[in-house]
Formats: structure tokens, sequence, C-alpha cells
């Protein structure tokens, strides 16, 4: 049932599984519902992790598949968080100060180079679990990283979460059209925009900690 083989049906020409399809429509769900401040983003996300788990293993995305723990893991503590700060809409959206924003640019740069050394290796290292080598290496984990703190941002409500889900989606849209999962390429189309929409409508929110 969960087997990118396991077609649902065929549309000029592209075969879509019932894995694909699942992923896309429970990650539509989630960034909707981040963009709108509303605290059921983290259930959809939760199912989104695991759905994109398993079908980034069958593609050989291997840093995009290890994120989907963390994105896992990050969903039950933005629940948790939103929960603690308020609900219904009513988070207070606030901006990193300069020098933190400094500090996780620099985070990122590190990480994904970290990241994709360690994932150009992992097929060698990992045969059993990782047969095939990692495509498209270093875009793949800067994609990774940047959205893991993003997801962070999200989850601490900072705005400029946003920010870098515009950047993972205009690299995403590019990569995953180049590995064939076009449905995974248009839904990041659909992210885009939503994420634009996110951060008009979280700009409005911005309460500015002095």
């Amino acid at each position: 049932m969960f087997n990118i083989d396991t077609i649902l049906f065929e549309l000029s020409g592209y075969r879509m599984s019932l894995l694909e399809l699942l992923a896309v429509l429970t990650g539509l769900a989630a960034v909707w519902f981040a963009a709108r401040a509303n605290i059921i983003t983290w259930i959809f996300a939760l199912f989104n992790a695991v759905l994109f788990f398993m079908l980034y293993y069958q593609v050989n995305l291997y840093s995009a598949m290890i994120l989907q723990f963390f994105f896992f893991f990050n969903a039950i503590y933005g629940w948790f968080n939103w929960r603690r700060q308020g609900s219904n809409g009513d988070e207070p959206v606030t901006l990193l100060l300069h020098k933190q924003r400094v500090l996780w640019v620099a985070a990122v740069m590190a990480g994904a180079i970290l990241m994709g050394s360690l994932m150009s290796k992992v097929h060698i290292w990992l045969p059993e679990l990782f047969p095939e080598k990692a495509t498209f290496i270093f875009t793949d984990a800067m994609i990774a990283v940047m959205s893991i703190a993003a997801s962070l941002l999200c989850a601490r409500l900072k705005l400029e979460n946003w920010v870098l889900w515009i950047l993972v989606n205009l690299m995403s849209i590019a990569m995953y059209a180049m590995r064939g999962i076009m449905l995974v390429s248009v839904q990041y189309i659909i992210f885009l925009a939503m994420a634009i929409y996110g951060f008009i409508q979280w700009k409005r929110k911005v309460k500015i900690i002095l």
C-alpha cells in the first residue's frame, strides 16, 4: 500500500502512487494551517513526516528522509509550545534580533556542508540500509537543514521562518522535478504561494520585543 510502485491512477503518462498523493495532501494541509497560525497544523505535520519518510527512502533522497525524524518530533514540540503560548490564532509572533539572524545563517551553512558530506558517504558506510548512492546530495542537504531551521523558528513563532520556507520551496521545486517526483514538485509551487501568504499573515501579528 505504501510502496511508490503501488499506483493509484495514471494522468497524462504520470503514474501517481497512493503514498505520494497522501504525502502531498497532508503536507498542503499542514502548511495551510501553519500560514493561518492554527495549532491543527502540527497534527497534519506528524502524519506528513511518516509518509514522506517512506517516500524519500524509496527515491534515495536520504537527507530529506532523515529530516522527517526531526519534523516528527518538532511537530510534537510545536503542538505543546503553541498550546503554552496560546491558541485559536492568537499566538504572539516575534522577530529575531540581527545577531540571532547571523547565527542562524551560519548554522544553516555549516549544517548543510556537514550533512552533505555525510550523505555522500552513507551508501558506503551502510550499504544494507542505503543500497543506492544519494542523489542531489548537497542541494538535498541544504534543503534539509534550511527546513530544520525554518521548522524550529515556526515552532518558536518567529516571522523569519517564512523567509526560509520561501527559499526552501524555490529549491525544492527544481530538485523534485529533476528527480521525477512531479506531484511533489507541484506541491512545492503551492507551498511557495502559501509561504508568501503565511509571511503576510504573520507579519500582521508581529509583536516587537525590545
